[in-house]
């Protein structure tokens, strides 16, 4: 595999993994407030975002993180 290969596999994978934790995070609000739902909520959050600004991170290129 190139190089170029395995980055879009990893994006390709990263926007999957964004896509399913919006999913995740839609299903979790939708649900009634119950002590799982409510536990779950952020945790799932926090990934969600920890996988965009790695999406966004691997989509720009230069390899560096962003600031937020």
């Amino acid at each position: 595999m190139t190089a170029n290969e395995i980055a879009r596999q990893k994006y390709l994978q990263l926007i999957e993994q964004v896509e399913a934790l919006e999913d995740q995070v839609a299903d979790l609000e939708s649900l009634p407030a119950t002590a799982t739902a409510r536990a779950a909520l952020p945790i799932t959050q926090e990934k969600l975002a920890a996988a965009r600004l790695e999406l966004l991170r691997v989509s720009d290129g230069c390899g560096r993180p962003h600031a937020v």
